[in-house]
């Protein structure tokens, strides 16, 4: 796209409220909230695998060495078994995520709206109370040893809040509020997902010890905790966004109308906003996916990982693509041309999948984040080039309805991952991973 062309679709240019000392409360509350939802996240696919063995009586023969169900005979009973176990499991994550993201496709496309009204800061409550009650639901589950279905409803509620994709539609939008079009918007974006990796790092490197040291019943009170101290934060965190109107019910469909009006509303960028949006699906979809198998693919058998190996490759990974991949992604920006930064991020992402699914040592699997080292590059230069062609006004809006996309793959790769994962593991486990592939491959053909 020319130059001149983009600065045509750009709107007039306001003036951004001005910053305080207070607005750096942001970063520390996307990284505990971030935090929070990682540890809660990883633990909850654990926590079914143990319960699963516990219930078919066969955690007596769980690795001494690597604490995880592992067997890499084939024709053993055992390996029989673990398969079985990874089926089921995968199975109750495919539930567990179409129950959390069904009701968070429409609330966040919702918050996003309502805090273009309402502000930032009390959108930002709501995905923290989704947190504190998925985290409190399933201590008072462990504790009192319920059946792992019911663990369902904390799933749905979370999602009822937005999850975490109503904390991205917020942050993403407080970022806007406090910067200019161009160069500097596109540094907001990248200082965000810098933000979210430290979080995610922090997460996924401290849960395992979390696991190890806590045990899955006080991890989840700690999260809890976490919660409330989030709480306190965000009502200390200054507005963004100056306008004081009040949420009616009789504006509830203009909210929804304005998240969906950039793809069906007739304007000049409405076909540009549908092809971003199909493109970051594309881009985004596998992404979500592998987070739900990523665990169930290293406990089995040849990795058979613990918690703690689990902790440490997921911190690794978050450090290489969400900080150190993402911090590379402003230097490159202003040497090479967005096209470009699509389409090497897009290589990066296939290639991460595809030595993932090939991999059959811990030292393959540690080199897929090398491998996939800027696999973030499309999703961050779509959002900030949608950004950049809305109106301030209404970035809420637009972050709402990239949070709908957002959810909208949670949903199909969340399912779908667990459901395919579970129905291939015993045929050729890496299946899963090339399918991830593809969908970065089609991606870059709706791009071209």
């Amino acid at each position: 796209m020319s130059k001149e062309k983009e600065d045509e679709e750009k709107p007039e240019e306001e003036q951004v409220p001005k910053s305080r000392i207070r607005h750096l409360l942001m970063p520390v509350i996307i990284i505990l909230m971030t935090f929070g939802n990682v540890v809660v996240s990883t633990a909850e696919t654990q926590f079914a695998y143990y319960a699963v063995q516990k219930e078919y009586n066969i955690s007596s023969v769980v690795s001494a060495a690597r604490q995880s169900l592992c067997e890499a005979n084939k024709s053993s009973p055992l390996f029989k078994q673990q398969q079985k176990i990874q089926s089921i499991t995968a199975n109750w994550n495919a539930y567990c995520h179409l129950a959390q993201s069904v009701p968070v496709l429409l609330m966040s496309l919702m918050v996003g709206s309502w805090s273009d009204v309402i502000g930032r800061r009390a959108a930002l409550i709501i995905p923290t109370f989704g947190l504190i009650f998925k985290s409190a639901f399933f201590a008072i589950g462990i504790k009192l040893e319920w059946n792992i279905y019911t663990f369902v409803i904390a799933f749905f509620v979370d999602g009822l809040c937005g999850m975490w994709i109503s904390l991205l539609a917020s942050a993403y939008s407080f970022t806007a509020d406090l910067t200019n079009y161009g160069k500097s918007r596109m540094f907001g974006v990248v200082f965000v997902d810098m933000t979210l990796g430290v979080g995610i790092a922090l997460g996924v490197f401290t849960s395992g010890y979390i696991i190890k040291f806590l045990g899955f019943l006080y991890g989840s009170v700690l999260m809890v905790g976490v919660g409330v101290l989030l709480c306190f934060l965000i009502s200390l965190l200054p507005e963004s966004k100056r306008s004081t109107n009040k949420i009616t019910s009789t504006t509830q469909f203009e909210y929804l109308k304005n998240a969906v009006s950039f793809y069906f509303k007739k304007s000049p960028t409405r076909y540009k906003y549908i092809l971003l949006a199909i493109v970051f699906s594309f881009q985004t979809l596998p992404n979500i996916g592998r987070i739900n198998v990523q665990s169930l693919y290293v406990m089995n058998s040849p990795f058979c990982w613990n918690s703690v190996r689990i902790g440490l490759f997921g911190g690794v990974r978050s450090v290489a693509q969400t900080i150190v991949g993402v911090s590379l992604a402003w230097p490159l920006y202003k040497c090479m041309s967005k096209d470009a930064m699509v389409i090497i991020g897009s290589l990066s992402a296939i290639g991460y999948y595809v030595l993932t699914a090939l991999a059959t040592n811990d030292i393959m699997i540690f080199m897929t984040p090398v491998v996939g080292l800027l696999l973030n590059f499309p999703v961050i230069v779509i959002r900030s080039e949608m950004s950049q062609i809305t109106p301030r006004e209404r970035q809420g809006a637009l972050y709402g309805s990239i949070a709908a996309i957002d959810s909208g793959c949670s949903l199909i790769g969340s399912v779908l991952s667990n459901l395919l994962y579970g129905g291939t593991v015993s045929v050729y486990k890496g299946f899963s991973w090339l399918a991830f592939g593809s969908c970065h491959i089609v991606g870059l053909l709706f791009f071209g």
